[in-house]
């Protein structure tokens, strides 16, 4: 199944990639990540080209990393330059493609397509992961085994909330919500507003403010191609605006790993609550709740009927499914341009 290439993807949060080799499979392809001796982040294919062998099972010299089979050695731009073995005569095809990486906002992005199109201007936004005076986050990775854009179809579609996610909507809310889909170019945007409901149990959580049993709650989904999600919930007084309330906003940030599996990167930041430490467990514990315990299981059987029926699985979309439908015309469209050039 094809993929969008020309695109930044997370390759792993930032602390995750030391000295030590970190091996990731990103759309179909085995790449090993590490840092240099001056702490830059370096991306390589994971395969040795003598013989394949894991080069993340190898050991970092300074900035070049060594195969753990027959010791070559290679160095950020995936050129070897030592074979300890024999004549040690560097064979001149012996290079492993070497991918631009780039840390910002806290994670190492992966350009996976064509290296002169690595623009790091279209590296999304995400400063979430950062503390500030104004906001403070918890984050998390989940391995998922699902194509990533059922991930995409389940985060725009904001009905299932009420069903399988009772710590974020309460029971009818999907029938009172004022729910509508836009597109603005590109960008795919699902737009739920509940007026004065009782406060979800996440939005209570979060709340600090002064005593309030109703408050008008708002949840706007932002997708960008190929993967990337903000999901923005807030409440506040009823007939006021968020301004006046407690918002949490959420990055979801999808690397496909394989046709059937996904990497899903999160992050939760908060604008209350904020000396707060042990509230981060338990909002932490809530948000694995929702995604591990919840949505997981259903999306891997979603791909599991998916894989095993194929066109014997007939899909009925409803009025909530509107912003996946989008999402994947997009995604469908952008494909259809690469292929061309």
């Amino acid at each position: 199944m094809p993929f969008l290439r020309n695109h930044w993807y997370v390759g792993a949060f930032a602390e995750e990639v030391g000295h030590e080799p970190l091996n990731r499979r990103m759309l179909d392809e085995p790449i090993v990540m590490y840092r240099s001796e001056a702490g830059e982040p370096i991306a390589l294919s994971d395969v040795c080209p003598h013989k394949s062998a894991p080069l993340h099972m190898g050991v970092v010299h300074g900035d070049t990393l060594a195969c753990p089979y027959h010791g070559l050695r290679f160095d950020p731009s995936g050129q070897c330059v030592h074979n300890p073995n024999f004549d040690r005569a560097i064979p001149k095809a012996a290079r492993v493609r070497s991918y631009p990486v780039k840390e910002r906002d806290g994670l190492l992005w992966i350009w996976m397509g064509e290296r002169a199109k690595a623009d790091t201007v279209t590296i999304p936004l995400c400063d979430l992961a950062q503390p500030s005076v104004t906001s403070r986050p918890v984050k998390g990775y989940i391995h998922v085994k699902a194509h990533y854009e059922l991930l995409t179809d389940n985060l725009l579609d904001q009905s299932h909330g009420e069903t399988l996610h009772p710590y974020l909507l309460k029971e009818g809310a999907t029938s009172r919500m004022q729910f509508e889909v836009r597109q603005e170019r590109d960008t795919v945007i699902s737009d739920g507003l509940l007026p004065k409901e009782p406060i979800t149990p996440i939005l209570s959580g979060l709340w600090d403010r002064g005593p309030i049993d109703r408050a008008d709650h708002r949840f706007i989904v932002t997708w960008n191609a190929p993967s990337y999600i903000l999901l923005t919930i807030s409440a506040y007084p009823p007939g006021s605006n968020s301004s006046e309330g407690v918002t949490g906003t959420n990055a979801h940030l999808l690397t496909p790993e394989t046709a059937g599996s996904t990497h899903y990167f999160w992050i939760f930041a908060r604008d209350s609550r904020l000396e707060d430490d042990p509230f981060d467990e338990e909002l932490t514990a809530a948000l694995n709740q929702t995604f591990v315990n919840e949505d997981r299981p259903i999306l891997e059987w979603q791909q599991t009927y998916l894989s095993e029926l194929g066109d014997l699985v007939k899909r009925h979309p409803l009025k909530a499914d509107a912003g996946g439908v989008r999402a994947r015309r997009v995604v469908e469209r952008m494909l259809a341009a690469e292929r061309q050039k």
